[in-house]
């Protein structure tokens, strides 16, 4: 077998499978003798590997099926150029492979969904739920926990959510300071109204040291002019008592329109906006042009919280080095061309009185701040007034506790907790020992309200009890579990009474009534954390500035913070496809995106309105269109200052194809080949492969990727690299080029030459597929990924992430993976049918057969 063999991983799993299905010990079967014997049969066999040393599968071998099974679907075993497998035979070998997986995980002691503690998103919204209230508080009580560790980009994964003494120290910290921001067990706290004057309006500063305020200010206002600072209020810097606070805010939208969108990077189609911080919690209002209008809010807030205001916009840093303060001299620019008095008015003013290195600068930022008409909110004053309550105790607290709560009752009141909490119907006597704690509690000295303060340590047991912070135990009837997970699954929380008595009631037992419900819930936003969080775990949007483009050769990205509106992207695509039951292959398929201008600059695109409002748009080329195409997967998959055909190949094997290359082998002496004449990246890797050590991994992985060499760091076309690959100079590089020309200068000699800098050199997108099909662009490639065969691989894939999102761990090999392939296609694989299919499959249920 030629160099380009895959790697030995995947032939022992093939070789597996013909020792497993012969009916003889030691006889291949007849599509190994065929096709891998030639290679491995033999007393001196390629590797090191042969075929008669095989035993029969079992779980220590499963992954190396599961890649065999994957590359032979995918047509990369056996290689091009060594022997030809018809379809029918292929197909075959696929059914023989599947057999093996199947016997070899069926032996699995492992449930589809092992038990595993909720992570803190799931944490945090269960237990507001729980206690019935709008989130967990303003004063952040939740930010101290571990952080969740990510499993191919998702946070359900069970092993991954381990449990230690630690953790729960944490929780119980943090359940605690939450119910001290909803139980209250002393007096009414005393009501106040604060008025908040423009001198009371204070920003805060980015620099230790202290600074003049840059802020524009009257005796009546005071303007946002970097957005990176926030105001606060000198007379109300933190919340002094937990409760409802009544706030009204006077301000308005200044100068939009003034300069050129162009020069701010504020489009005049986007409103100025106001946000206001209560912690984690974040309110944001449109303001109007030049009219002063009152923003009124009615918060929940929790003692020790700060209200700050912000002024939230993505533009006013395109000039300098992107600090705001450069963005002044737009001031200069403007003045120059409409008021030529008005500028010479300034500069005598300013300049007598300028620095010396200022002085000489009359477009110096320095000179014009007080100038300046650049978009932006302004304030004039605010009033506050509370704690408010509607009752005392607050109603929320009530809703509870009862309206008089004692110990004795200790069992009753927490009797629904509990049930909320634990997902289950619960019976009196397990809640015994909850009760003898509130009793013994409530019998100790210096309490203000013993019983309030007894029950709240009841209801943080509950809370720190295994039945609350562990799911998928196995713990109440099937119907409790269904609703339990049906319900983390599309909201990541406690199910709510509707859903448990639809489960109880056997509503939910038929794949028609799992529909309805997954419709519902996805068409009435009971679902927005699943339509935000399977996404970003899916495609592992977090990671899209893992390695950002550089922000001096792509300043636009940075700049325009464009992470953020390629995520955004990313979450309204996936949002119409659900919206409208689309296809699951629409996700690959789509011929349009929903663009706002900024994404439109980069990606090239005229007529788009200029604002940042996200807009379908259909595009004609056949270069983009659905996840294929977007900013997000092409800047996620490049490096800081070039692309990475490796890695747009294995996040297009792994994401939409299900195929998981093996890493390089642990053991094998990996040598850095000699680029120094390459001058293209796919030259660079040519000398990877050219490597046997590389190769196997190589040419069955690089294909897949090169496709993607027209889109640059950013996912902009290029039709041209614009510098030597290779040799991309860093900055030390440029520093030790730029002494180096200094020094040659001072000996009378011409500048060094950079490396770097040659023509541009033009892309080449083409390649050739493992299984011999050629593509010369991303339009030909995306027609072959288009293929019904792949089309299928992918909806698979789809249905695998889907069930590692819901169960917390892999799905392995079963025959009801293909039920629920076949169970979506009934609908042409319409993606809501696909989501209820899962649903109702007995990998997600756990009272149906496997």
């Amino acid at each position: 077998m030629p160099s380009g063999r895959p790697a030995i991983p995947l032939l022992l799993a093939i070789a597996l499978v013909g020792a497993h299905a012969t009916t003889a010990p030691g006889a291949p079967d007849p599509l190994l003798t065929a096709h891998c014997v030639v290679c491995h049969g033999q007393s001196d066999p390629q590797s090191g590997f042969a075929i008669a040393s095989l035993s029969e599968p079992n779980l220590a071998d499963t992954e190396r099926w599961r890649k065999a099974l994957e590359y032979v679907e995918a047509g990369v075993m056996p290689p091009p150029g060594t022997s030809v497998l018809p379809p029918p035979e292929r197909r075959r070998l696929v059914a023989l492979l599947q057999d093996g997986l199947l016997k070899a995980e069926g032996r699995s002691p492992f449930p589809s969904a092992p038990p595993r503690r909720l992570n803190n998103r799931e944490l945090a919204n269960s237990v507001r739920d729980v206690l019935l209230i709008e989130d967990v508080g303003t004063h952040q009580p939740f930010a101290d926990l571990v952080g969740d560790t990510l499993h191919d980009g998702f946070d359900t994964n069970g092993d991954a959510l381990g449990m230690s003494q630690f953790h729960l120290e944490q929780y119980i910290t943090a359940f605690r300071r939450v119910l001290d921001a909803t139980i209250f067990d002393g007096p009414l706290p005393p009501s106040r109204h604060y008025s908040v004057a423009t001198a009371d309006m204070r920003m805060t500063s980015l620099s230790q040291t202290q600074r003049a305020e840059r802020a524009n200010r009257t005796a009546t206002s005071i303007d946002f002019l970097d957005p990176r600072l926030r105001v606060y209020f000198s007379n109300f810097e933190r919340t002094p008592a937990t409760g409802r606070y009544r706030v009204k805010i006077r301000a308005t939208g200044k100068d939009r329109g003034v300069y050129d969108s162009s020069e701010t990077g504020i489009y005049d189609g986007d409103p100025i906006r106001l946000a206001v911080h209560l912690g984690d919690r974040r309110r944001v209002f449109e303001l109007p042009d030049e009219v002063p209008v009152e923003i009124e809010l009615e918060e929940w807030i929790a003692e020790g919280t700060r209200l700050e205001l912000s002024y939230p916009t993505d533009g006013l840093r395109f000039r300098g080095n992107g600090n705001f303060k450069f963005q002044f001299s737009i001031a200069h620019d403007h003045i120059l061309k409409t008021d030529q008095e008005l500028h010479a008015a300034v500069l005598g003013d300013r300049l007598p009185k300028a620095p010396q290195r200022t002085a000489g600068n009359p477009r110096h930022w320095s000179h014009w701040t007080e100038r300046w008409q650049g978009p932006r909110p302004r304030l004039f004053d605010a009033e506050i007034e509370g704690p408010l309550f509607d009752s005392w105790p607050p109603m929320r607290q009530t809703a509870l506790l009862g309206n008089s709560p004692s110990a004795e009752d200790a069992t009753s009141i927490l009797l629904p907790i509990a049930r909320r909490a634990w997902r289950r119907t619960v019976e009196a006597a397990e809640l015994e020992p909850f009760a003898t704690m509130v009793a013994a509690k409530a019998a100790e000295p210096g309490l203000a309200n013993t019983a309030v303060a007894a029950l709240k340590e009841g209801i943080v047991g509950i809370l720190a009890s295994p039945s609350f912070l562990l799911v998928n135990t196995g713990q109440g009837t099937a119907a409790d579990r269904f609703a339990t997970k049906l319900s983390y699954f599309l909201r990541g929380t406690i199910p709510d009474e509707r859903l448990r008595k639809a489960a109880e009631s056997d509503s939910l037992a038929t794949f028609g009534s799992v529909r309805a419900e997954v419709s519902r819930q996805l068409g009435s936003g009971g679902a927005e954390e699943f339509l935000r969080e399977f996404p970003v775990a899916w495609l592992e949007l977090d990671r899209i500035n893992f390695m950002a483009p550089d922000p001096d050769r792509y300043p636009f990205y940075t700049r325009k913070s464009l992470s953020e509106d390629m995520v955004s992207e990313v979450l309204r695509f996936f949002r119409h496809v659900v919206e409208n039951d689309l296809p699951v292959t629409e996700l690959l398929a789509a011929d349009y995106t929903f663009l706002n201008a900024d994404l439109a600059r980069v990606y090239g695109v005229e007529g788009v309105p200029q604002d940042s409002r996200l807009r379908n748009h259909t595009f004609t080329d056949g270069r983009r269109g659905g996840l294929l195409g977007m900013g997000a997967f092409l800047t996620l998959t490049a490096d800081t200052l070039s692309t990475s055909p490796i890695h747009r190949a294995v996040f297009v094997l792994e994401k939409f194809l299900g195929i998981h290359p093996a890493p390089p082998p642990p053991n094998v002496e990996i040598t850095e080949p000699d680029i120094r004449q390459a001058k293209t990246i796919k030259e660079v890797l040519a000398s990877h492969v050219a490597d046997p050590t590389c190769a196997s991994c190589h040419q069955a992985i690089d294909s897949y990727g090169y496709a993607f060499e027209n889109f640059g760091p950013t996912g902009a076309w290029r039709d041209a690299y614009s510098a030597h690959i290779a040799l991309k100079p860093s900055r030390q590089q440029l520093l030790e080029f730029e002494e180096r020309d200094r020094l040659r200068v001072a000996q009378g000699l011409p500048p060094a030459h950079r490396p770097w800098e040659l023509p541009p050199i033009p892309v080449d997108a083409s390649a050739t597929f493992p299984s011999g099909a050629e593509y010369r662009n991303i339009s030909d490639y995306r027609e072959h990924l288009l293929s019904p065969e792949n089309r299928e691989r992918f909806v698979r894939c789809f249905i695998e992430k889907l069930l590692m999102y819901a169960n917390g761990a892999e799905p392995g090999a079963s025959p009801a993976l293909d039920r629920i392939f076949e169970r979506s296609a009934r609908s042409g694989h319409r993606i809501v049918d696909t989501i209820a299919a899962v649903v109702d499959s007995s990998l997600f249920r756990d009272d149906l057969p496997q």
